[in-house]
């Protein structure tokens, strides 16, 4: 069987396109895994679509000077 992991999260803007995939990779044969925040909407949403789900720590990448990037570059 070929696997397969999604990924996307934040908003469900990201999730969306993947969802929409799910159904032709099932019909494929694919064994599908998602990796996500634990927290973000994501997680919700691929669990009610029956796909294993994995959750990670993530951060917001800002494209502007703030303190909070700095901490998240340093992990």
């Amino acid at each position: 069987m070929k696997k397969i992991i999604l990924t996307g999260g934040g908003t469900a803007g990201h999730v969306t396109p993947n969802l929409a995939l799910i159904p032709s990779l099932k019909e494929k044969n694919y064994e599908i895994r998602y990796i996500g925040s634990y927290q973000g909407i994501e997680r919700k949403l691929i669990e009610n679509a029956q796909i294993p789900y994995s959750g990670i720590s993530t951060g917001k990448f800002r494209r502007y000077f703030d303190i909070k990037t700095l901490r998240i570059l340093s992990v």
